[in-house]
């Protein structure tokens, strides 16, 4: 991407050269043309910084979902299913059951596990 960032930062430098050129020519229709190709140019060039931008935030955000550590969530598959709770289950505690309340931290599925002793 910084290729294509310092490509058009040349091609801008090369249009201003020929603008500086174009003041010793009459012609209008070529001083219009180096105008329009002066302001595609720095237009692609916001663009692309844009994209550099939006490409930058989706790699972290996918960083975050690939190096997850906890189980898979069984409504959006990724691995941030995470344990927020445990405590002994409500019928079966005094057996030494426990029931694990789980929550996905990418969609906010919520579910209770039961665990046994």
């Amino acid at each position: 991407m910084a290729d294509i960032l310092t490509t058009v930062s040349t091609a801008i430098n090369l249009a201003t050269r020929l603008r500086e050129i174009g003041k010793n020519i009459e012609d209008a229709e070529f001083k219009n043309l180096l105008a329009d190709l002066s302001l595609e140019l720095a237009d692609a060039k916001l663009k692309i910084a844009d994209l550099v931008s939006e490409n930058a935030s989706l790699k972290e955000k996918l960083n975050e979902v690939t190096s997850a550590t906890g189980e898979r969530c069984p409504s959006c598959n990724n691995r941030t299913f995470k344990i927020i709770s445990t405590r002994p289950h409500p019928t079966f505690g005094d057996l030494g059951a426990k029931e694990r309340e789980y929550k996905c931290s990418t969609c906010g599925f919520e579910e209770s596990k039961l665990v046994d002793p």
